[in-house]
């Protein structure tokens, strides 16, 4: 069984009121068209569409649901963390979540989350430990029972 993950993380997002949960500024709608470039030949047949609950994450994957067909599902173990969190917590519902993906998810899904987020993600999947800049994309393939990182993209499309 293979199957890719990839997670964006959201563009740039509008900071007027920073404790707002706001959209996106015109910086990342410039960076949301640039990731409709970078994808232009990486996304074939069916695909599935996972988003935090956030607007600026709803936001940056809007477009490609457009372009690619779908429907944007909003999932909450894709937000960022919250205050009150504790690490078990957080590392439970990103379990959960990854496991789902391995074992019954689509063999294309398309996550838009946070920049907490993602970095945990992909040590826990593949082991290694990165960074991610806003709108940046990490792709990741399951096969045989193993994850592998297969690419990080800190500017896609430019």
């Amino acid at each position: 069984m293979e199957k890719r993950l990839i997670l964006i993380r959201h563009a740039h997002r509008d900071t007027e009121v920073p404790s707002k949960d706001n959209g996106l500024s015109e910086k990342g709608e410039q960076q949301v068209k640039r990731l409709l470039r970078y994808f232009e030949k990486r996304i074939e047949g069916e695909v599935r569409f996972l988003s935090s609950p956030k607007k600026r994450c709803r936001e940056t994957l809007g477009p490609l649901v457009e372009r690619y067909g779908g429907e944007l599902e909003i999932d909450g173990r894709l937000t960022e963390t919250g205050p009150i969190e504790r690490q078990e917590e957080l590392l439970a519902r990103l379990g959960e979540f990854m496991d789902e993906w391995k074992y019954q998810g689509p063999d294309l899904l398309v996550a838009c989350s946070h920049g907490d987020i993602i970095p945990v993600l992909v040590e826990r999947l593949t082991g290694a430990r990165i960074g991610i800049k806003k709108c940046g994309v990490v792709e990741i393939e399951f096969f045989a029972g193993d994850c592998y990182l297969t690419g990080l993209v800190q500017k896609p499309g430019e």
